[in-house]
C-alpha cells in the first residue's frame, strides 16, 4: 500500500519550506511522484512577497532535484482560486500536503485552502500546524479517531498507506457505548490486522469530565502520538461549508499534525 501521486500546495508565505519538506519524505516514502500547486493570490506578487512569491517555482524545483523525486510543478490562476478550480487539480492525486492558514499571511493563498478543497476533492489532505518544523517526525506514531460513522471509516482506508508503515496505531473510539471488547469494534481491529497493521484500543465514553478534544489529546500524549487521522464533517463548500464539533476543533489545533478524510 502506498501513495503514487501527492500534491503540495505552494505559497510565499513562511510556511512553504517546512510544508514541502514533509511532503518530500513522505513522497520519497512511498516512492510516489510530488506535484507543487502554486496558490498564491494577486495579493502574493504586490507587496513585500513579490520576490519570494515569484521564485516560488525555482525553490520548489530546487528542493526536490536535491531529494531526487520524479516532481511537477503547477500553477492556479491568481484570478479564481476557487475550490472547484483546485478540486480539478486534485483528481489523480492520492494525497494532499497543505497549512493551516496564519492570520499574517492567509492573503498571500487560496482561501479554499485547506478547508473547502478538502471537503471538495475527496481526498486525504495533511494539514500542518503554523508554528510546524519539518525535522519534526509524522506519521510515526498514529492516533486514528474513530467513531463508527461514514467519515471515520473514509479516514481509515484513505490512510491505509501511513498507518501500513507507523510504529505503533492506536484506535481512539470516542462513543456513549465505549467498551473494547464490543464486536463491532473487535472488526475494525481484525480489518486493520488483517492489512498488517498492529493496533491498540483507547476510548472516550463521554462522561462530561472532559470534552472530545481533551480525551483525544490525552491518548496523544500517553502514546506519544505524532499525528491524527480523522474523518472531516461537513457540507459543499458551495453551500459555505462549515465543519461540524471535533473536526472543526482538530482543524484549527496549533499543535498537532492532522490527515482529514471527507
Amino acid at each position: 500500500m502506498s501513495y503514487k501521486d501527492i500534491i503540495v500546495y505552494l505559497d510565499a508565505s513562511d510556511l512553504n519550506e517546512a510544508r514541502v519538506e514533509t511532503a518530500i519524505k513522505i513522497a520519497a516514502q512511498h516512492n510516489a511522484k510530488l506535484t507543487g500547486v502554486d496558490i498564491s493570490t494577486a495579493a502574493a506578487f504586490e507587496g513585500e512577497r513579490r520576490e519570494r512569491a515569484q521564485a516560488i517555482q525555482g525553490t520548489f524545483e530546487k528542493m526536490v532535484r536535491t531529494a531526487g523525486l520524479e516532481a511537477e510543478c503547477r500553477v492556479a490562476s491568481t484570478s479564481a482560486k476557487t475550490a472547484q478550480e483546485l478540486f480539478s487539480l486534485s483528481h489523480c492525486a492520492d494525497f494532499i500536503v497543505a497549512s493551516q492558514p496564519h492570520p499574517d499571511s492567509a492573503h498571500l493563498t487560496a482561501a479554499a485552502v485547506p478547508k473547502d478543497v478538502l471537503l471538495a476533492s475527496g481526498v486525504p489532505m495533511l494539514i500542518l500546524p503554523t508554528g510546524w518544523e519539518a525535522k519534526d517526525p509524522v506519521g510515526r506514531r498514529i492516533l486514528l479517531a474513530w467513531n463508527f460513522s461514514r467519515e471515520s471509516t473514509r479516514a481509515l482506508h484513505d490512510s491505509m498507506p501511513m498507518l501500513a508503515k507507523a510504529e505503533s496505531v492506536v484506535l481512539f473510539v470516542f462513543d456513549a457505548n465505549f467498551d473494547s471488547h464490543r464486536s463491532d469494534l473487535l472488526d475494525v481491529v481484525a480489518h486493520l490486522e488483517r492489512h498488517g497493521i498492529k493496533v491498540t484500543v483507547d476510548g472516550w465514553r463521554g462522561t462530561g469530565d472532559v470534552d472530545t478534544i481533551g480525551a483525544m489529546f490525552a491518548s496523544l500524549d500517553r502514546e506519544e502520538a505524532d499525528l491524527i487521522v480523522a474523518g472531516a464533517y461537513g457540507h459543499s463548500p458551495l453551500s459555505e461549508s462549515l465543519f461540524g464539533g471535533v473536526s472543526e476543533q482538530l482543524l484549527h489545533n496549533v499543535s498537532m499534525p492532522v490527515v482529514m478524510s471527507h
